[in-house]
């Protein structure tokens, strides 16, 4: 309630002031926003960020020589980088630390740092250092104007939860002065309504039963952790998806284009389709500021060309694209949080799994040939879909969980065969009735099945 009143107040003055003006309240506004939500270290740790980033690529455009662009191009770079990490992992390295001493059955006494995280940190940092490497590609121009920047840098909508959007793909229409568009405001008000009722009414419902489940798993095994995992991914998704059709919605209303960060993902029928379906800022980012730079990286260079004096052309290309992999994983998962949970679950398992299926797929070819499967049918599709989302669940038990330790346990957990549970009743004791089954199911079939994609829209 308090987003909705400080926005309807801000689009009352964002279309009543002369339009040249327009930008300037856009970025008060959002440092404002900033400020109210996430107080004093996010205001600051933003403002930073802002004129460090503003600041060294405008540096870098009139640099006279190469070194000059270099040092201030990794300057900013790791005073933005560094206070990610200072904020979010350096606690990672104690944990690791002590998980690594109880493996050898030793007491290892390392103190946690205290740190107040600011809010959004992860999506801003992000957003800016990918502007920074933009203009040192020469992809875009550097923005000269301060407020102008800060329009870009903190704007509010989707400050806290993304899309993670590119300088070059927002500018326009970010910058161009903006008419009172009552199709288009109608237009983003049904979008932000259908975001509330994703998070306060299907995610909050399935919350209930992942809670209750996840919170003693010990007394809820067997179908009951399978159930509250797929309740989990509906939750999860119903909350992030119904964010971004928030902050999709504001900006339609204030006549700004952001990217769009799913497209139905439960539809995929590979691992490798999901990520470009899910999550998508996060993963054409990584791929492009994090897999490639690597692959294109002297070392790697000279990794591909030892592999493939050593295994062939054919099988030593592929070396340095799993290493990449790797890395490119291991960054994932290490940015959704510094523990091991998030580096395993969201990261290198998934890592495991598209490489897996990339070295497996000659054998997987000819099975399916040697037994006849039609793979253009309806039941193969779905049984590639039901994989997928079985693959991606696995991810979401360590996501869910609250350490690695126990979402090995809960795994564990699943294996009690009492599928009786689904038709006697014992779903209904999980905190939720049968109308909030009907309610949270119906609507998590909608919007997975497309209801809530910007084409359908």
């Amino acid at each position: 309630m308090s987003f909705l009143l400080l926005f309807v107040c801000f689009l009352v003055g964002y279309y009543l002031i002369p339009k040249r003006f327009q930008i300037h309240l856009l970025a008060a506004g959002s440092l404002a926003f900033c400020g109210l939500t996430g107080g004093a270290p996010m205001f600051f740790s933003l403002l930073a960020a802002t004129a460090s980033t503003w600041y060294g690529a405008v540096r870098m455009e009139d640099a006279v020589s190469k070194r000059q662009k270099t040092w201030w191009f990794y300057g900013v770079l790791l005073i933005n980088a560094g206070a990610l990490a200072v904020c979010k992992y350096l606690n990672f390295f104690v944990y690791t630390g002590r998980f690594a001493g109880e493996l050898m059955d030793k007491e290892i006494f390392l103190q946690e740092f205290s740190f107040i995280v600011p809010l959004g940190i992860s999506f801003y940092t992000l957003q800016v250092l990918g502007y920074l490497i933009d203009v040192a590609r020469g992809t875009c121009q550097a923005q000269r104007n301060l407020i102008r920047y800060a329009a870009f840098s903190c704007y509010f909508p989707q400050l806290l939860t993304g899309p993670i959007n590119r300088y070059g793909e927002m500018a326009d229409s970010l910058y161009e002065e903006k008419n009172f568009d009552y199709k288009r405001v109608v237009f983003g008000l049904q979008r932000m309504g259908w975001g509330l009722f994703k998070k306060l009414v299907i995610a909050e419902r399935m919350a209930v039963v992942v809670d209750t489940i996840y919170g003693d798993y010990h007394t809820y095994q067997g179908c009951y952790v399978i159930f509250a995992t797929i309740c989990f991914a509906c939750q999860l998704y119903a909350d992030f998806s119904g964010a971004i059709d928030l902050a999709a919605g504001a900006s339609e209303i204030l006549g700004i284009r952001i990217s769009e960060n799913f497209n139905t993902p439960f539809f995929s029928r590979s691992l490798s389709e999901f990520w470009r379906r899910w999550h998508i800022t996060l993963g054409s980012w990584m791929r492009d500021y994090v897999f490639y730079p690597v692959l294109k990286s002297d070392l790697f260079v000279r990794i591909g060309e030892w592999s493939k004096g050593r295994l062939g052309k054919k099988r030593g290309k592929k070396v340095p694209t799993y290493l990449g992999m790797v890395i490119l994983w291991f960054t994932v998962g290490l940015w959704h949080g510094g523990s091991w949970k998030y580096i395993v679950g969201s990261g290198l398992l998934h890592c495991f799994y598209i490489a897996g299926g990339q070295i497996l797929d000659p054998l997987f070819q000819k099975m399916i040939a040697w037994i006849h499967v039609n793979t253009e049918c309806f039941s193969y599709h779905l049984f590639q879909s039901l994989r997928t989302g079985f693959l991606v669940c696995t991810g979401f038990v360590f996501f869910r969980a609250e350490s690695f330790r126990t979402a090995l346990k809960i795994f564990k957990a699943s294996f009690y065969p009492n599928i009786w549970i689904f038709t006697d009743g014992s779903l209904l004791k999980l905190g939720l009735d049968t109308p909030d089954f009907i309610i949270g199911g119906g609507g998590s079939w909608n919007f997975i099945s497309g209801v809530s994609t910007a084409a359908e829209a």
